[in-house]
């Protein structure tokens, strides 16, 4: 099984020096603990996207266990997620897991996503959402949209940036990431508005996952609540 990680961004919002990923969290990096938690899901192949302080996160990875390849985004600062996963979309061919490398959480979440009967599944936090959420609108069991523009009012709740997509969707998933990169010139924005345009002829579940700590970090406010609230929750 594979994972892709998408660890390019500078983290402005948090005002962190170094890459967000390596970030401690109760003595454990962030990109760390995703890692634990992707290998007792049984994934030994990690795809992780890079671009600020590259040379630092390649060296916090070079101990780890299982196969690696590290792409890099040269214009992380000028791009967004859609153009680092487009620059992925060769390992997109297969069953994979998908990763902000941001997001705080435990191998319960993994666990949860692969044992989902369904192909294509993302972790979605119901809950209330505000503007800054990437949330989701589900019908009939599956999501419809996901984006950050969605009214709240419509919405089950947040997608929160892990997420398994099956096999049969990785050519249209392909597809659709060099449609818009290419063609369209979308490239700073999020890789949810590809997902997005897959939601009318694919089916995405969202898996519930409120119950388990988990949450991402883009503010010192959302670091302080990690450190503070999800930490000691966390299995390892």
């Amino acid at each position: 099984m594979k994972a892709i990680i998408l660890a390019a961004g500078a983290g402005k919002r948090l005002g962190a020096p170094g890459p967000k990923c390596m970030l401690d969290i109760a003595g454990t990096s962030i990109i760390h603990r995703q890692l634990n938690a992707f290998r007792a899901g049984g994934v030994s192949e990690f795809v992780v996207v890079v671009g600020h302080d590259r040379d630092e996160l390649r060296s916090h990875l070079a101990d780890q266990p299982g196969k690696f390849t590290l792409i890099v985004n040269e214009r992380y600062a000028e791009t967004n997620t859609i153009y680092s996963l487009y620059l992925a979309r060769a390992h997109i061919n297969d069953t994979f897991f998908y990763a902000n490398a941001d997001v705080v959480f435990d191998h319960r979440l993994i666990e949860r996503l692969h044992s989902a009967d369904a192909s294509s599944v993302l972790a979605v936090e119901t809950a209330a959402c505000g503007e800054e959420e990437v949330k989701v609108v589900v019908r009939n069991g599956r999501i419809a949209r996901i984006g950050k523009k969605l009214d709240p009012a419509r919405c089950l709740g947040e997608f929160v940036g892990i997420a398994r997509f099956g096999r049969q969707l990785a050519p249209a998933f392909v597809d659709t990431l060099t449609t818009l990169v290419e063609t369209e010139g979308v490239i700073d924005d999020y890789f949810e508005r590809a997902v997005d345009r897959l939601c009318a002829d694919w089916t995405l579940t969202p898996v519930d996952i409120s119950d388990l700590p988990c949450r991402e970090i883009d503010f010192p406010e959302d670091l302080d609540i990690v450190r503070r609230e999800i930490a000691p929750q966390l299995v390892d």
